[in-house]
């Protein structure tokens, strides 16, 4: 599980861009969590993956989009023990 944080100043383009660009990466949201803090929006995305990768990607593209000041990617989902 990943966290990724976005700042942005318009929410409807961040939040339009993050769901379409998690449908396009064919990644499972696990939540989704949007107020507004000191001017601007804070989005947070929780992604249920164990890829860093496709979420570093995600970010990428996400955070290309004009409006976005700053974004995160945190956390990992603990390995899974077999037996």
């Amino acid at each position: 599980m990943f966290i990724l944080e976005l700042h942005a100043s318009d929410l409807h383009a961040a939040l339009g861009r993050l769901l379409d660009q998690v449908r396009v990466a064919d990644l499972h949201l696990a939540a989704v969590d949007a107020r507004q803090e000191a001017g601007e929006y804070k989005i947070q995305a929780s992604i249920d993956v164990r890829d860093r990768q496709a979420v570093d990607r995600l970010a990428r593209r996400v955070g290309a989009i004009i409006g976005v000041a700053a974004i995160e990617v945190e956390g990992a989902r603990p390995p899974e023990i077999s037996g």
